[in-house]
């Protein structure tokens, strides 16, 4: 456990608190994107969001994208946290796996950080936040970090043997992103689409996230259930192919 405190720790130290701007960062970089999304659909495009008339573009896509973030960073940080402690894990005995889940859990930790201030800075600005929500969002964050977790493993266990995995993912994540109604609706798609858009595990994520905090929906139903099977399904897959792997990482690595 002291190992692992030890590494998330210095995962969080390296990345921002050697910086300029330090963690301030973590708000900064969603911010400056969401203002950027804001600024093409909402300004140039004039894009008419349906769901977020009553709330506001900036607090529609604000309340989903830490979530979305959150994900992304995580796991293309994660893809490379074994081959980046390569030299390390030849001298010294020591968990791999532990590796990637300090690095997933210290990426989370920061965006999250992030996520409170911005969901302060929306509730000081005028946007009507349901607070009851925000006691379940907890519940919510730890489902997509277990889902993380599992594509982390999965992602960082095939990069020792596929070097280019992370540039590949790089661009997936990309895609991925305009998958997932994060500056849209489901609603706005045609009714197949709506239908494809349940097999994005991803889906779930910024639109309970929006149900909780900004339309005060707080009954957990069919949808939470099965998004709860799948975060466990990737986690046990993730977790499964990570061990069966690692005993050949010494011959990669």
């Amino acid at each position: 456990m002291a190992l692992f405190w030890h590494f998330l720790l210095r995962d969080i130290r390296s990345r921002y608190l050697g910086s300029l701007t330090g963690l301030l960062w973590a708000v900064l970089h969603p911010a400056l994107q969401l203002l950027l999304y804001a600024t093409v659909f909402q300004h140039i495009f004039k894009a008419r969001v349906v769901g977020a008339e009553s709330h506001g573009f900036v607090a529609f896509v604000g309340v989903g994208f830490w979530a979305w973030v959150l994900f992304a960073e995580s796991s293309s940080r994660a893809t490379t946290a074994v081959l980046d402690q390569a030299a390390l894990i030849g001298k010294v005995k020591l968990s791999a796996q532990m590796l990637v889940t300090a690095s997933v859990c210290g990426t989370a930790a920061v965006h999250l950080f992030g996520y409170t201030v911005a969901l302060i800075i929306l509730a000081a600005s005028g946007t009507a936040m349901h607070w009851q929500g925000a006691l379940l969002v907890p519940l919510v964050i730890a489902m997509l970090l277990l889902l993380t977790l599992g594509f982390a493993y999965l992602l960082s266990a095939i990069q020792v043997f596929i070097r280019d995995l992370a540039q590949i993912i790089s661009q997936v994540l990309a895609f991925w992103f305009f998958l997932t109604p994060v500056v849209y609706s489901r609603e706005m798609l045609p009714a197949f689409a709506r239908e494809w858009m349940a097999w994005n595990p991803l889906t779930y994520y910024p639109e309970r996230l929006r149900q909780l905090l900004l339309d005060g929906e707080l009954a957990f139903g069919a949808a939470d259930a099965y998004a709860l099977l799948i975060a466990f399904l990737v986690f046990a897959i993730g977790t499964f192919a990570f061990r069966r792997l690692q005993r050949h990482f010494e011959d990669f690595l």
